[in-house]
Parts: structure tokens; C-alpha cells; sequence
């Protein structure tokens, strides 16, 4: 009985799987369908893709130029601390300078 059922099973899958002619209307339908497309009047291209390629191009424009920006601030602000730290130097070696003169003065009008 199982045998029965599995030769049935296998012809009906044969037969599923068996290659088949299309109808002759068939082809004619598919050909019919590319003429008409290509008949068809083409749509003129869209505007729309110009516009946002414009908008691309600021907007990668608009980025160096404030990346730029950016970058010279930077370069600015290392300068400006650079020049801050000479400064405060030549402010020490100033007291510094100036405490040993006051000294020496002083040593100097106590002697007297």
C-alpha cells in the first residue's frame, strides 16, 4: 500500500515538475507589451535630480569651508596659548629681576 501511494506521489510530482509549451498567445502578449513600451512617449528627465545635485555640492561646499574655519581657530588658539605661556614667563623672569634690584637697593640705602 505504501508503494502505491509513493509511485502516486512521484507522478504527480513528474508531472508538476514536467516542462509544458506556452500558449501561442502568450508570446504575442509579451511582444505586444515591449512595442507598446517602446511607442511610448519617454518622460523628459526630471529637474528635480539637477536640483538636488546642486544642493549636494553646497552642502559638501558649506562643510570644507566651516571644517576651514574650525581648523584655523584651532591653529589660532595654540598660538594664542603659546604666546600666554611666553608671556607669563617673561612676567616671572620680570619679578624676579625686579625683586633683586629692590633688593640690592635696599642693601645698598642701609649701608649708607
Amino acid at each position: 500500500m505504501a508503494d502505491f501511494e509513493q509511485q502516486r506521489f512521484e507522478q504527480k510530482l513528474k508531472s508538476a515538475l514536467a516542462r509544458k509549451e506556452q500558449p501561442p498567445t502568450l508570446e504575442a502578449k509579451v511582444f505586444a507589451a515591449i512595442a507598446r513600451e517602446r511607442s511610448a512617449p519617454q518622460p523628459a528627465p526630471k529637474v528635480f535630480w539637477r536640483w538636488e545635485a546642486v544642493a549636494v555640492a553646497a552642502a559638501i561646499l558649506l562643510a570644507a569651508v566651516s571644517w576651514t574655519g574650525h581648523e584655523r581657530e584651532l591653529q589660532e588658539r595654540a598660538a594664542g596659548e603659546a604666546a600666554k605661556a611666553h608671556l607669563q614667563l617673561a612676567l616671572k623672569v620680570t619679578f624676579t629681576e625686579l625683586g633683586k634690584i629692590q633688593r640690592t637697593v635696599r642693601s645698598s640705602t642701609q649701608e649708607e
